[in-house]
């Protein structure tokens, strides 16, 4: 076991690696500090290894505690520190006599990964008959699928901005629209969904494609009344790059308040109740008011690079390839606080470059091995999509790929943590080859045919290419600061490492490569070992929130489920699920951990200054 004060006493036993790596980098060349570095001590040994090494685990775990040290700040794309760990992965695989696999004779594959948009301070809002002030982020913030660019128009009410046949409604009848600026309350009438939840008429991007088809300028959507609480959240600026072809903002109850006021249309509350309760139309322009805007934004590329490290093969297929990967990229910082992830995916990196010091020291190679350490999975498996559309060698000569993504917590008594491996079925030789070196060593193992999962073996396998996943499992620490180096079990990863290091050396070896096949169905690294992880209220809750504010913060609510029909709403902080405090993903797997569908959960939120009791049924979580 490790202790987090230890760790800067590792860092020097590794420091030469490092500084092999980092000073390859050269203009984005970083160091750690000297109190981080510690004292200066000798390279790892480069004394062969035995024709078939052990793992050493205190080996194994010392690159972890590097890969995970606070130092290097959760080793986020495009940070300080994961140029830190990319430099100690270029030193290791140097020192384990790979040679450079990147182009330009580098241990590096540079490439760039698109940042999401964010707001430039051009977005604003001016308005002419209406003594209004409206601050973007505070008052109004751009939808994700806004258009980018200026509008300027007369403003129009238009209702709910719906238009059903069904139910003989339609906000945009008698009026005129063309080059106006239609405000609108979010969702529809009450009563349209006969099962309590809304129709697609209530989705934001139909009401803005109708007001686009309406010739709008632009289009202004404010929440409906939520009585005394007073929530009045604004949707997060999150842009996928589709728009919907005209700007679309989310604006503040009291900014449409004081816009109708100042048109001579009344409150907002008013409105909805005569769309609620007396069926009347009451679209109409605002008299005299008039508003320009501007939205804009930009994505941001920041650089990111594969560490690329080769091992030639001394046989007849030299010129067929094997690679071994890894993800060494993480979420960096959140809510203030390092996570490190040295499960995620500091332990998959660290295997990777303990069987590549194992095989440089094997003499008998029939084929050459690619090692590899991927950036940008975090974002939406970046690196290793970049690899195969970009290639360092022929891809049709690869002939298998191996991913390590999370194999440091094993524990054969209990299925969530067993070994798994997927892809069984995605190579022809494959499954006699796991179950015969599985059964030499003695590893249980949960075993599945397909390779169709959300790791770096993916883009490998869609490219037709045979790849084997090894995991361990899903636990509460996944993107938390609890994910550190002391709750690695260092001797169940390095036989996982020995074991992967014997199955590459049967496909190395073998005269005939593996055959590809197509597993036609997905594969899942979430197990469920009883009630409890199947189970959801039917929300999605904010991930990277950094306000600090108590409970949970809730960006969506599915229509028609269990949190919908007991009321929840966006921008709800979840406080408590049956009486216990809830501030994350850990403690509301912790409070449904023995819930099953159908079982009712009281959930208590944060509304404004409000908090409510609500009782939420769950039902069964959709597999993929």
């Amino acid at each position: 076991m490790i202790r987090r004060d230890d760790r800067c006493l590792l860092l020097g036993v590794f420091s030469v690696m490092l500084l092999v790596g980092v000073s390859a980098c050269t203009s984005r060349a970083v160091r750690l500090s000297p109190e981080a570095q510690g004292t200066q001590s000798p390279p790892a040994p480069t004394v062969p290894l035995a024709a078939t090494p052990k793992t050493p685990p205190d080996r194994y775990l010392s690159h972890i505690a590097l890969l995970a040290h606070d130092e290097l700040e959760g080793r986020d794309n495009g940070s300080r520190g994961i140029d830190l760990a990319a430099g100690y992965i270029a030193g290791q695989f140097a020192a384990a006599g790979l040679e450079p696999g990147g182009p330009d004779a580098t241990y590096f594959q540079e490439f760039t990964i698109s940042r999401p948009a964010e707001l430039l301070d051009e977005t604003d809002l001016t308005f002419q008959g209406a003594s209004v002030d409206a601050l973007v982020k505070a008052d109004f913030t751009p939808f994700s699928f806004s258009a980018q660019g200026d509008f300027d128009g007369e403003m129009i009410f238009v209702g709910y901005g719906a238009a059903n046949p069904d139910q003989e409604y339609d906000d945009y009848a008698g009026i005129d629209a063309t080059d106006r600026v239609v405000l609108m309350l979010r969702r529809e009438p009450p009563g349209w969904d006969p099962d309590g939840g809304y129709t697609d008429h209530a989705r934001f991007d139909r009401k803005v494609k109708l007001a686009a088809e309406k010739g709008a300028a632009a289009v202004f959507v404010a929440n409906q009344d939520p009585g005394e609480d007073g929530i009045d959240g604004l949707m997060r600026f999150r842009p996928r790059g589709e728009d919907h072809g005209l700007p679309a903002l989310h604006v503040k109850r009291h900014l449409a308040d004081e816009l109708l006021a100042a048109g001579g249309l009344g409150s907002l509350t008013e409105l909805q109740q005569q769309l609620d309760e007396e069926g009347r139309n009451v679209s109409a322009p605002l008299a005299g008011v008039r508003v320009a805007g501007t939205v804009a934004y930009e994505s941001k590329d920041i650089p990111a690079r594969n560490v690329i490290g080769v091992l030639p093969g001394t046989g007849t297929h030299a010129d067929e390839y094997i690679v071994i990967g890894a993800h060494y990229d993480h979420v960096g910082v959140r809510r203030g606080q390092v996570c490190n992830g040295a499960d995620d995916n500091a332990s998959g990196t660290a295997g990777v470059i303990e069987a590549a010091w194992a095989l440089a020291r094997t003499p008998n190679r029939n084929r050459s091995v690619i090692f590899m350490a991927f950036a940008g999975e975090e974002t939406g498996l970046h690196g290793s999509r970049h690899y195969v559309e970009e290639p360092t060698v022929d891809l049709d000569s690869v002939v298998a790929m191996l991913n390590f993504d999370m194999i440091g917590r094993l524990n054969p008594d209990n299925q969530a943590n067993m070994l798994g491996i997927q892809g069984l079925g995605t190579g022809g030789s494959f499954k006699e080859i796991i179950e015969r070196r599985t059964e030499e060593a003695g590893i249980e193992y949960l075993p599945e045919d397909s390779a169709r999962g959300p790791s770096d073996h993916a883009p490998f396998y869609r490219a037709d290419i045979p790849a084997l996943f090894f995991h361990t499992g899903m636990h509460r620490d996944l993107h938390q600061p609890s994910d550190d180096t002391e709750k690695i079990n260092a001797e169940g990863a390095a036989q996982i490492v020995d074991l992967a290091y014997h199955i590459v050396l049967d496909v190395m070896n073998e005269e005939d490569a593996p055959v590809f096949a197509q597993v036609d169905k997905r594969a899942s690294i979430f197990r469920s070992t009883g009630p409890g992880h199947g189970v959801v209220m039917g929300v999605v809750p904010d991930m990277d929130d950094t306000s600090g504010a108590p409970g949970w913060r809730v960006v969506r609510v599915f229509p028609g489920s269990g949190a919908d029909k007991a009321g929840m709403q966006s921008d709800d902080r979840i406080i408590r699920i049956d009486g216990l405090p809830i501030s994350g993903l850990d403690e509301y797997r912790a409070a449904t951990a023995h819930k099953e569908p159908g079982d009712v959960i009281q959930v208590t939120v944060r509304r404004g200054q409000e908090e409510l009791i609500l009782d939420v049924e769950l039902s069964a979580r959709r597999r993929p």
